[in-house]
């Protein structure tokens, strides 16, 4: 009785994290239900020069190492600050460029972290890692955190879930369109019209999750 009652707290906050992880990936996910960090990977036309993990591998690391400092940021930094601000400028309007900091701040700590990577795949996350920081994914993720009043560990789980939901959107347009290039789909619709198509379907079934109780 004494360890099912130690443990309690412990799968309590493991099924907190988990659930918060899900929720990012499938209901509230940053491109088909929010439309955050749309790159050339999730694209309309062809473009081999980014491959799939050399992008969303440094997203991934810099979305999750910046959600705690995201969360001291609007927890310790602001109230602290707004005291200090004249009345004239509030304190959202320098949330972005406090947010872009934070993200800069992960970058470095993820430039490390892809030091331990065999050497091809190193030089390819870190030549596409300016280009996932500076993702409104990474941004966005944060803003919402913030103003869902998530905890840390809240937003910890939820910012690796978006950035798991993020390979998740990826994969799942890139076998959309290897489908649509199918002979069976009519030629009108081949290429531009069937992706657009296809990709609001799926934006309408996350949607359908979601809802309209969602705050942003």
């Amino acid at each position: 009785m004494t360890v099912n009652t130690e443990l309690q707290p412990i799968l309590s906050g493991v099924l907190q994290f988990i659930s918060y992880m899900v929720l990012a990936v499938f209901a509230e996910n940053v491109i088909l239900a929010r439309a955050l960090g749309v790159s050339r990977l999730i694209k309309l036309v062809p473009d081999h020069r980014t491959q799939v993990w050399d992008f969303c591998l440094p997203l991934v690391l810099v979305i999750t190492l910046a959600a705690p400092v995201g969360w001291a940021a609007h927890n310790l930094f602001f109230p602290w600050l707004r005291d200090y601000l004249p009345v004239w400028l509030p304190i959202s309007a320098l949330r972005p460029i406090v947010y872009l900091t934070c993200a800069v701040a992960a970058m470095a700590v993820a430039w490390l972290l892809l030091g331990v990577l065999p050497r091809r795949l190193r030089t390819g996350c870190r030549s596409q890692l300016s280009l996932a920081t500076c993702s409104t994914a990474v941004v966005g993720t944060m803003l919402i955190c913030a103003n869902q009043n998530y905890t840390i560990l809240q937003s910890i789980a939820f910012s690796l879930g978006s950035g798991i939901g993020y390979i998740f959107a990826v994969f799942v347009v890139r076998e959309g369109r290897r489908r649509l290039r199918s002979k069976a789909v009519p030629s009108i619709f081949q290429g531009l019209p069937s992706s657009m198509i296809y990709i609001g379907v799926l934006s309408l079934a996350i949607y359908a999750l979601v809802g309209h109780t969602v705050v942003l």
